[in-house]
């Protein structure tokens, strides 16, 4: 399995989520890959134990506190309490899951977030970097954007997100200062990135 969390992608991962050495949270695939399955332990913010979906199924389920829906397309879990997404994920072509969302307690109540976002400090640390790369949204790594630039520059026809591994969809820039200027996207980490292929 294909594992992006947020902004960090796992390859040939196993499915597990641990927090401070606890197992909390796994991904599988069910009987011919034909669903994603979850198994995922909930706790308050005093760190008791109040849920337990295990392969997509509530064990137990606190006065109902969370709502669990799956498709083939992905699942989450919404906090009926807060309203608030506890878990979200989708699954993007044939192997690969991206965990888009969460928000939960570990087993000693502290929280856990989950954000396709780059943290703020981070993001100004490479505000710099994504001016020079021309990002038209928070910016992709140095390595990253190196990547989709010579994929680009190659002529390649399908070009995948070296974050989270979907297709990148490319349209060219009309009226741009340069000839051959493309607009890279990405769909899933909602990242931009203007290309031309003569820089």
């Amino acid at each position: 399995m294909h594992l992006s969390i947020g902004s960090n992608r796992l390859r040939n991962a196993d499915g597990i989520i641990s927090v401070r050495g606890d197992e909390q949270i796994k991904f599988e695939w069910g009987p011919s890959y034909a669903e994603l399955l979850l198994t995922m332990d909930l706790y308050n913010v005093d760190g008791y134990h109040i849920a337990r979906l295990r392969r997509n199924q509530w064990t137990f389920n606190d006065r109902e506190r969370f709502l669990f829906a799956c498709s083939t397309k992905g699942l989450n879990i919404v906090d009926t309490k807060s309203k608030q997404v506890v878990l979200e994920a989708r699954v993007v072509g044939g192997d690969s899951v991206v965990v888009t969302q969460g928000a939960f307690h570990n087993s000693n109540g502290h929280p856990i977030e989950i954000a396709m976002e780059d943290w703020p400090d981070i993001a100004n640390s490479q505000a710099s970097e994504a001016s020079a790369a021309h990002s038209t949204s928070l910016p992709f790594a140095r390595d990253e954007i190196a990547a989709i630039r010579k994929a680009v520059k190659s002529s390649q026809e399908k070009i995948e997100c070296p974050r989270c591994g979907c297709p990148l969809t490319r349209q060219r820039v009309p009226n741009a200062t340069q000839r051959d200027t493309h607009l890279v996207s990405c769909i899933i980490c909602r990242r931009n990135l203007v290309v031309s292929r003569q820089s």
